[in-house]
């Protein structure tokens, strides 16, 4: 998939920017089909919170990825 190509190299919390903006979805409608909230998910945004293990396979599902292409210490 070429959005893993694009994201490889990105910090977790900029990976997630870049696939919502990719999917014309606001922090909002990512929030809400990542079943947290705006605010949580802003905060995941910014990396000021780190999701846990259940959110970090519900958001993989939501932007079909893996959850080590979005998390995985490099």
């Amino acid at each position: 998939m070429i959005i893993n190509k694009l994201i490889a190299d990105l910090p977790w919390n900029k990976k997630l920017e870049v696939l919502r903006v990719a999917n014309n979805w606001t922090q909002e409608e990512a929030a809400e089909k990542c079943n947290t909230t705006q605010k949580m998910y802003w905060s995941w945004e910014k990396g000021k919170n780190y999701p846990r293990k259940r959110s970090q396979i519900s958001i993989a599902r939501v932007f079909n990825v893996k959850v080590e292409d979005i998390f995985s210490l490099k």
